[in-house]
């Protein structure tokens, strides 16, 4: 059972046996809304953001240069650099839809896109699970941009990518937790060799 300087907690956090009621559907995520009792019988409310789960793709060349995607985000009213990313459509498996996000955004096809990690992205406030791929053996096709999206292929060295990211530069998170679990591979891979 998980320890906390608070005690010993259970293995579900409060709320979880809650009715959870819709609150909003977009279509992307749902916002959900808990009321419940905690442990002092005091009321709590907690709403989050329901995520289907989506991909994040490291897309490198043949000459080890990695291409990442500056975008438009209106929700912090600015341009990022990320690596390509998208949601999972229904019933999509997280490697189809890697190969799919390479495609549209980067204008790539991959011989080999091979799983780094998952990982949960903001589980204060949403359940949204990313799925991070490498994507090696890339051929080059016409982009497939979606409406409203604003996109372009930006290519770099991996020790560019480690400094934009130590100043500030690059601030996506996922590409950052991508980024990292993706160097501890190579690491990893080199020290067991």
């Amino acid at each position: 059972m998980p320890t906390s300087l608070g005690g010993d907690h259970p293995d579900r956090p409060g709320g979880s046996e809650a009715p959870r009621r819709l609150m909003h559907a977009g279509p992307v995520f749902k916002v959900r809304r808990v009321d419940y009792l905690d442990a002092g019988r005091r009321s709590v409310r907690k709403d989050f953001i329901e995520h289907p789960g989506a991909v994040t793709v490291i897309p490198e060349e043949a000459d080890g240069s990695i291409l990442l995607v500056r975008v438009g985000r209106i929700a912090v009213d600015r341009f990022l650099l990320e690596f390509c990313a998208g949601k999972l459509e229904s019933g999509e498996e997280p490697e189809a839809a890697a190969g799919r996000e390479l495609e549209e955004e980067v204008g790539r096809q991959a011989d080999r896109i091979r799983p780094i990690a998952d990982f949960l992205t903001s589980p204060g406030c949403s359940d949204e699970r990313i799925h991070a791929f490498h994507a090696s053996g890339l051929r080059t096709i016409p982009t497939r941009l979606e409406p409203g999206e604003e996109i372009d292929v930006v290519r770099m060295s991996p020790e560019e990518i480690d400094d934009a990211m130590l100043d500030g530069r690059i601030e996506d998170g996922k590409t950052i937790a991508a980024w990292h679990l993706f160097r501890l591979q190579e690491r990893s891979s080199k020290e067991g060799s």
